[in-house]
C-alpha cells in the first residue's frame, strides 16, 4: 500500500515538473493527462490558462455533482495517445486518440507555456465542426 502511494506521489510530482517545465505542447498534454489520470486536479487544472482554471474546475464540480460523466472536461480531454502535433507561432494543435475515438485540441502559448485556453479551444471546436 505504502509502496503505491509512493508510487502515485512520485508520478504526480514528475507531471507537475513536466507542467512547470518550459517543455513543448505534447509532453505538458501528457503531464495534465498523467495527473488527471491518477485524481490529481491541481496538475490537471495546470495545464489551462489561469482564466480558464476556474472555469474547468466548476465544470468539474457540476458534473460529478450531477453525474454527467461524458460533459466532464477530464473524460473530454483526456486521451492516452497524442498521434501528432502541428505546432504553429502561438499555437499548437494536437491529435488525439482513445482507440477508434479520435479529438484534436488546440494549445497556445503563455508566459506559462503551453495551455488549453477553453475559450480558444470552444472557437477551434467550432471551426472544425463548420469544415465538415
Amino acid at each position: 500500500m505504502m509502496k503505491t502511494i509512493a508510487r502515485i506521489t512520485m508520478l504526480s510530482l514528475v507531471a507537475l515538473g513536466l507542467v512547470a517545465c518550459g517543455k513543448g505542447p505534447k509532453e505538458v498534454y501528457y503531464a495534465m493527462a498523467t495527473a488527471a489520470e491518477f485524481g490529481d486536479a491541481k496538475g490537471f487544472l495546470a495545464g489551462f490558462t489561469e482564466e480558464s482554471r476556474q472555469l474547468v474546475e466548476s465544470q468539474i464540480s457540476l458534473t460529478e455533482a450531477y453525474g454527467l460523466k461524458h460533459e466532464n472536461p477530464v473524460a473530454l480531454l483526456v486521451f492516452p495517445s497524442v498521434d501528432g502535433v502541428e505546432e504553429l507561432e502561438d499555437e499548437a494543435i494536437l491529435s488525439l486518440s482513445r482507440g477508434s475515438t479520435e479529438k484534436r485540441i488546440i494549445m497556445v502559448k503563455t508566459e506559462e507555456g503551453w495551455r488549453i485556453d477553453v475559450k480558444r479551444l470552444a472557437k477551434f471546436w467550432d471551426e472544425e465542426r463548420r469544415q465538415r
